[in-house]
């Protein structure tokens, strides 16, 4: 009986064939990729002499057309060839490029280059796997590395880099962009230009957190429909925490720095009536999985926004900080998960849609 559903000799011959055959060229891409990438760094430092770069000195020490010279080639080799097709693969050449470079760092006596180009490509090979860690981390990196360009050259911001926008476009922008469209909020009616102004309006780190989380958000939320488990219900409740943290830090931002400083702290149920009117904040709390049973239901329930949005949020926020512990589809959080989600957006539609505090012009 087993024996019919064995791997036979020849399958198993041309596997390994087929196999030796991909290392032996996945080796030599690998390999040509580091020696173009020696080659450039070799005429950077020892033939044209360019200084070592230092992402603290503003205005940089060279033009941001050159900045790349000496990876250009291994760069536009790989994305000619390759980029299109696999993203585990562009992981594996970036990786070795980046550790490349760091060698020729550490034995040039830290003599430094440039590293936001092969930071973004790998970070964005890195998040279209939804490996989102690892990924943001090496976009932010490449923030980092080009700011010192961000005054003289848009390009430099990789957020702008088509690179990264079709990838972003793929799994924020035109889902959140749907999720606000259902909303029906009269006072957002353009969907992309609002996302693409609340995005502009975020510092990079805020920017990455947002990202990051809705990915997640929507990452993990598939694992649990596909099959319950415990570990996907835990990050569900552990990335919904992290979406009501960002609306409470964006609110903060429309709360000016003199009124936020006047309190020892400010949390969200001191946020929200500062800048919402007639908002009844009474009974937004849920000690358990039950208590968000019964809590809920009634919550979704209501039409008067933005009371009904902020509620959901603060009930969450306060839930979400204190248990760690997921439920399963019977609890009313994960069996109407999507719609709880929608109106977390919303919310956070609402705190975008608050003026930004007026900065005063201080006269010496």
């Amino acid at each position: 009986m087993a024996e019919k559903f064995a791997e036979g000799r020849d399958e198993i011959a041309n596997f390994i064939r087929s196999a030796f055959d991909l290392m032996a060229e996945m080796n030599f891409l690998l390999q040509y990729g580091v020696w173009r990438l020696n080659r450039g760094m070799h005429w950077w430092k020892y033939v044209d002499k360019k200084p070592s770069f230092d992402p603290a000195v503003k205005p940089p020490p060279y033009p941001y057309g050159e900045k790349n010279l000496y990876v250009n080639a291994s760069n536009n080799l790989w994305q000619f060839s390759m980029w299109p097709h696999y993203y585990s693969i562009n992981e594996i050449y970036y990786s070795v490029l980046l550790a490349e470079i760091k060698r020729f760092k550490k034995n040039n006596d830290k003599f430094d280059f440039n590293k936001g180009i092969v930071y973004a490509n790998l970070g964005v090979a890195q998040s279209a796997q939804m490996k989102l860690d690892e990924g943001f981390a090496n976009i932010l990196k490449a923030l980092i590395d080009d700011y010192p360009y961000a005054d003289t050259d848009p390009e430099s911001n990789v957020w702008k880099n088509p690179l990264f926008s079709q990838f972003e476009k793929q799994y924020l922008r035109t889902p959140l962009q749907a999720i606000i469209s259902q909303l029906g909020m009269a006072s957002v009616t353009a969907t992309e230009a609002f996302v693409e102004n609340l995005l502009e309006s975020l510092t990079n780190d805020q920017r990455g957190f947002l990202e990051y989380t809705f990915m997640r958000i929507r990452q993990n939320h598939e694992l649990w429909k596909e099959k319950e488990n415990g570990l996907s219900a835990n990050r569900l409740l552990a990335y919904t925490q992290d979406f009501c943290l960002f609306n409470e830090d964006l609110l903060k931002s429309k709360v000016d720095s003199t009124t936020l400083s006047s309190k020892q702290y400010w949390i969200l149920n001191h946020l929200i009536p500062l800048k919402f009117s007639n908002i009844n904040l009474d009974q937004c709390q849920a000690n358990t999985m039950q208590d968000l049973n019964n809590i809920l239901p009634a919550e979704l329930g209501k039409i008067n926004q933005p009371e009904k949005c902020l509620r959901i949020l603060l009930i969450l926020r306060n839930y979400s900080s204190h248990n760690v512990g997921g439920g399963t589809d019977a609890d009313y959080f994960y069996n109407h998960y999507e719609d709880i989600v929608k109106e977390l957006v919303r919310a956070m539609c609402e705190i975008a849609l608050l003026p930004r505090p007026i900065t005063p012009v201080i006269i010496p």
